[in-house]
């Protein structure tokens, strides 16, 4: 099935990176279930009707896998330099470091447009389902039901 997102630049950047990869490993990197990554994939559910928007899933995958301009980095350089969302990842999201340059670097990160969109992905909560108690049957009670 052929999805209208399925022609997108993000969707090629997915399908790119699930190549080869265990799609698990990629919803974990997403933030996302293992599920929504397969009926993204696969243009079926409710992605393939059309009744679930691929938004979130679209901003996830950009902001995971994408690339960006580097203001501190195109400064020095005098230059436009991109890198990858995991090097992005990699200066923003650290302790502050130790060395002079890399202490600007990290500075300029915390003033960047793209600190909240290269945040690590929270994990989410686990939810449990609502069990119903299964009542064990021994002797005595499967006794007091044929009485």
């Amino acid at each position: 099935m052929t999805c209208p997102y399925m022609s997108a630049p993000w969707f090629a950047l997915l399908r790119q990176r699930c190549e080869g990869a265990v799609q698990t490993h990629v919803a974990r990197q997403l933030g996302i279930s293992a599920t929504t990554l397969n009926m993204v994939l696969n243009g079926t559910g409710p992605y393939g009707s059309g009744a679930a928007k691929t938004d979130r899933v679209a901003d996830r995958v950009l902001h995971t896998f994408g690339r960006y301009p580097c203001p501190h980095l195109s400064a020095e350089a005098g230059e436009v330099q991109v890198i990858s969302a995991e090097q992005c990842r990699a200066h923003a999201h650290r302790p502050p470091p130790a060395t002079p340059r890399d202490v600007k670097h990290w500075q300029a990160c915390r003033q960047c447009e793209h600190l909240d969109a290269s945040a690590p992905p929270m994990p989410r909560a686990v939810q449990h389902r609502n069990v119903i108690p299964i009542t064990p049957v021994t002797p005595h009670t499967q006794e007091a039901r044929h009485v």
